[in-house]
């Protein structure tokens, strides 16, 4: 087995341990807002043609990045595919037990029901196929959704989850947002989205955590997962 053949194969068997053990979000939260409020497909351009040179040069990329990551890059991508704030912190180095921040895992819940109201009715329009979907030679690291890849809601998540944290603990404001574009360069990572994607999620979070912040209920709700959230943290 190559050095390549044996990463993915490593990649494969921790991406199965630590999906099958995430904690998923509740499908039935409330989302603070929705693509009523934020009609994404006016606010971000539409995503580079298939045939483009863009795309094209993307698919280039991947498989520079490809050849050169490391097993650890790789198993680190693959963690980040559990849509968790949970899984967020932990790749910080912030673990948090989820039984011991009730209000802030259910907040949270509503922040991740956010991404879906407004990134879906986007994505369903554009449907943008997936790189393994345009290049049969790349080979996604872990299951391949079927949803369009532009713009990535997973890339979006990270965002405002790295604007929602920033509100609530401002003084690691720098930290949370570093994190949330490592969030989203970990789609890249596996072969799931293109860059184009990636940046396309950097305003899509940008607009819909503005939102968010001028929300009443989402303040609300903040202040008071905020409060349970800084003293679980020692803060």
């Amino acid at each position: 087995m190559n050095t390549i053949s044996r990463r993915f194969a490593i990649a494969m068997l921790a991406g199965a341990i630590l999906i099958n053990a995430a904690p998923s979000f509740a499908e039935d939260a409330k989302p603070f807002v929705t693509d009523a409020d934020v009609a994404l497909l006016d606010l971000i351009p539409a995503p580079p043609a298939q045939d483009s040179p863009i795309t094209k040069a993307e698919i280039a990329a991947y498989h520079v990045m490809e050849a050169t990551r490391t097993d650890e890059q790789a198993n680190f991508a693959i963690a980040d595919d559990e849509e968790s704030v949970f899984r967020f912190l932990d790749g910080m180095g912030l673990k948090l037990d989820p039984a011991k921040v009730p209000m802030a895992a259910k907040f949270f819940e509503r922040v991740a029901a956010t991404e879906g109201a407004t990134v879906d009715p986007a994505k369903k329009l554009w449907n943008r196929p997936r790189p393994p979907l345009a290049d049969a030679t790349i080979k996604p690291l872990i299951k391949l959704s079927s949803s369009g890849s532009y713009p990535s809601g997973h890339a979006t998540l990270g965002m405002l989850l790295g604007i929602t944290l920033s509100k609530m603990i401002p003084e690691k404001k720098d930290a949370f947002m570093a994190r949330a574009v490592q969030y989203g360069q970990s789609r890249f990572v596996v072969g799931v989205h293109y860059e184009s994607d990636l940046e396309a999620s950097k305003m899509a979070g940008a607009a819909v955590g503005n939102a968010m912040l001028h929300n009443a209920d989402f303040l609300k709700e903040m202040e008071a997962a905020k409060a349970e959230l800084r003293a679980a943290m020692g803060m």
